[in-house]
């Protein structure tokens, strides 16, 4: 009969739908609980990924090339780009960047950059090593929370169904699936988190090396990075910087106010999105690195 196709439809959706977010949902929390660990020989290039996106990484390698003199940044932000050697990577697809002009301004510079196949790259090999969630889940759960909300709009329309033909002997169905549709999106929300619970950790205690007594720093490779300047960009974006014109660059004028970190709201922010599909916060993987902080290790309206 008509009316138990519907019912039979409206149960299939709504059951696939539930099933289909509880199972990314654990996916994802079995990943955020993986026993991973963060090497101690992590190049800057990666712990800026893994602090801030594809954008902190090219931020970070910018800062570094101008701190060493190898690049000329102006006072109204534009940069240039003297003759010399590059190293290969993230500074060499930074130079491409620049253009046959050479010169361009931080923030366009840095978004090509963070598009670059050098900065995908470097989120690669993170992603190999499980530092990072993988971007499929984490577009997979807001997939997964669209059906749902789908589900609970169409399912009522086996009770209408029945309602309107006069039979309704089974009205509350399409009701009860529905609100179980409706109760799963609503319970059951998107994870915020871009990398497991340990490697959020160990990003949480290297910024916090800055602020101790250098008798009482750990010792390591991966400490003495986060307590340089470098370190400390690539931790907290350039609003982190010594130098004042640094922090003076990151304001709306120089940077795209609300680009994620890791996400895939800007395609001109990020020619990674697509591939990395983070912070969706704004990357999933927070705030901005135009007030100073990590955002939560995600944001990045400042890169």
């Amino acid at each position: 009969m008509p009316d138990e196709g519907f019912h039979l439809a409206a149960l299939v959706l709504t059951a696939g739908a539930i099933g289909y977010r509880l199972v990314v949902a654990v996916r994802i929390m079995v990943m955020l609980r993986a026993e991973v660990t963060v090497r101690e020989d992590l190049s800057v290039e990666e712990l800026a990924f893994l602090a801030g996106g594809p954008r902190r990484a090219a931020a970070t390698v910018l800062f570094r090339m101008v701190r060493q003199g190898r690049l000329a940044l102006a006072e109204d932000g534009t940069v240039t780009v003297p003759e010399g050697a590059y190293a290969a990577g993230v500074e060499e697809a930074l130079i491409e960047a620049a253009g046959i002009s050479r010169s361009e301004r931080v923030g366009k510079l840095v978004a090509r950059t963070a598009a670059s196949r050098a900065v995908r790259a470097v989120g690669d090999r993170l992603l190999a090593e499980g530092l990072l969630i993988r971007p499929t889940l984490r577009r997979a759960q807001d997939r997964a929370r669209r059906l749902l909300w789908w589900s609970a709009a169409l399912a009522p329309v086996a009770t209408v169904w029945e309602l309107t033909a006069g039979t309704a002997d089974r009205w509350w169905a399409g009701v009860a699936l529905s609100a179980g549709a409706a109760a799963t999106a609503i319970l059951v929300k998107p994870s915020g988190a871009w990398a497991p619970y340990r490697v959020q950790t160990t990003l949480g205690i290297l910024r916090g090396e800055r602020e101790r007594p250098a008798a009482w720093r750990r010792t390591g490779a991966l400490a003495a990075l986060a307590v340089s300047p470098v370190g400390a960009v690539a931790l907290g974006g350039l609003s982190a910087a010594q130098e004042p014109e640094f922090r003076e660059l990151v304001t709306p004028e120089t940077w795209r106010a609300g680009d994620p970190a890791f996400g895939d709201a800007s395609a001109a922010g990020y020619g990674t999105s697509a591939h990395w599909g983070y912070c969706g916060y704004a990357g999933v993987w927070g705030g901005g690195d135009g007030g100073g902080g990590d955002g939560g290790g995600c944001g990045s309206a400042g890169e």
